[in-house]
């Protein structure tokens, strides 16, 4: 067996660590999916608009379309002023052609103005045709055209609306092409596919989306100790640890983006560590907690460079979760297995996740901003810290995010301080102490308010 407790630790710094693993990270394959299928996934390829939307310039109100020269000119007279209706128009249909001059048409909103139309007003500044024969005005809508007659010539008739107040003329008036050119780029790579960004693909005309491959995450939980639910007597008779890590660490990845392979509990001896390992195949990452350290049972990094494990690093200047590992395995026809190696004290495995493995599966999910999202926000207490390491602390954020309180107490053992974290706030290396009310960088966890 490897001889583990004569390898030098590189003791990365965190910004080191993290510039490893991105530098190891590439995009999953991508895949075709229908749009609603595209959700919480990121589009691979570049989407173009497949259509100038909206086609024409069309009527921000309901009201009246005319032409605003026609209501100032000399001739216009004063108001209030009556004009024919030329016709109606309505959404989904083709501008109304040759409508006489100085005539107005009856507009909905969303639907297209005639050629030379540069003005709507608003059916609060008429008399909504109220003057004349209302069988006529019917008659005369249905000669104008409808919804079913999507191009027509605009026609005059008996209608008539009469205008009392002018103040708009020259609005209400939106442009073609306001949301999108036929050909442009509406969604780039790496955009996430949600609840804002579904309706501008379903909008470019994309019945497929390319989005990248979810990563098939192994997540391996190491130790005699633990006990699942199954269990639990023994976690409560004082003879066993909780099995948190595995859940924790499978919700983790599936915040993220991944999909969780659960590969169970290995045993603290060499023939069950092996036998788990061999269960890596069809994996894109292999990511398991405890057994990272240099206790006299902590095999799982022994057994897995006797399986040719290539460390890219072990131990960075992160607290918690310092004994963290990063490499590559040989796993049966592939060419290489990453893996992580998390501390299997909870907090320190939830950290480790969160600032190094999360980052790498965003990367392979194709994010432009794998590194996550931070904010800063000013601290209720003061945070110390060694100066040699980069310390994250559990923190609740305020409703404004403007400040960040402490979940709890801080151990890497504990879990309860975890329940009510928004972010992990970042004491950066150099730094021995952050004085309470002055401002500290926090990243972001998913779900954060």
């Amino acid at each position: 067996m490897a001889d583990f407790e004569r390898m030098a630790a590189d003791w990365l710094s965190y910004e080191e660590a993290l510039s490893c693993v991105l530098a190891a990270a590439a995009p999953m394959p991508a895949e075709s999916v229908a749009p609603d299928d595209a959700l919480g996934r990121s589009v691979a390829a570049p989407m173009a608009a497949r259509a100038t939307l909206p086609a024409w310039r069309n009527s921000a109100m309901d009201g009246y379309a005319v032409r605003s020269e026609e209501l100032t000119g000399p001739s216009a007279g004063s108001m209030p002023l009556r004009l024919p209706v030329a016709g109606r128009a309505y959404p989904g249909s083709e501008p109304l052609r040759n409508v006489p001059s100085g005539a107005a048409v009856r507009i909905m909103t969303g639907a297209p103005l005639p050629h030379g139309f540069d003005s709507v007003i608003r059916v609060e500044h008429t008399d909504g045709e109220r003057g004349g024969d209302r069988s006529r005005r019917l008659d005369a809508t249905r000669t104008f055209g409808n919804r079913s007659t999507p191009a027509g010539e605009a026609e005059l008739g008996d209608a008539f609306v009469v205008v009392h107040d002018a103040s708009d003329l020259g609005r209400h008036v939106r442009p073609a092409g306001e949301d999108m050119t036929a050909g442009d780029e509406t969604v780039p790579v790496g955009t996430v596919v949600h609840s804002g960004s579904l309706p501008v693909l379903l909008a470019s005309g994309c019945d497929a989306v390319p989005v990248f491959r979810r990563p098939r995450v192994g997540v391996l939980s190491s130790g005699d100790e633990l006990a699942g639910l199954d269990r639990f007597d023994a976690v409560a008779a004082g003879r066993a640890v909780p099995d948190t890590n595995r859940g924790m660490i499978a919700a983790a990845v599936r915040e993220v983006g991944g999909v969780p392979v659960d590969l169970g509990v290995a045993a603290d001896d060499p023939a069950g560590l092996e036998e788990k390992l061999a269960d890596t195949v069809r994996l894109d990452l292999l990511v398991a907690t405890g057994g990272a350290s240099m206790g006299e049972r902590d095999l799982l990094k022994r057994v897995m460079l006797e399986h040719g494990l290539r460390l890219d690093f072990w131990r960075a200047r992160i607290r918690p979760g310092s004994p963290v590992a990063f490499g590559q395995l040989p796993a049966g026809t592939q060419e290489e297995l990453p893996v992580f190696s998390l501390p299997g004290n909870p907090a320190s495995a939830f950290v480790t996740f969160h600032v190094l493995v999360a980052p790498y599966l965003r990367a392979m999910l194709g994010s432009p901003t794998p590194a996550g999202l931070a904010t800063t926000a000013r601290t209720d207490s003061e945070l110390p810290s060694p100066p040699s390491m980069t310390q994250f602390y559990r923190v609740r954020l305020s409703p404004d995010t403007a400040r960040c309180s402490l979940t709890g107490p801080q151990g890497s053992g504990l879990v309860r301080s975890l329940r009510d974290a928004d972010g992990l706030a970042r004491v950066p290396e150099g730094v021995g102490r952050v004085p309470q009310g002055d401002p500290v960088s926090v990243v972001l966890l998913p779900g954060a308010r």
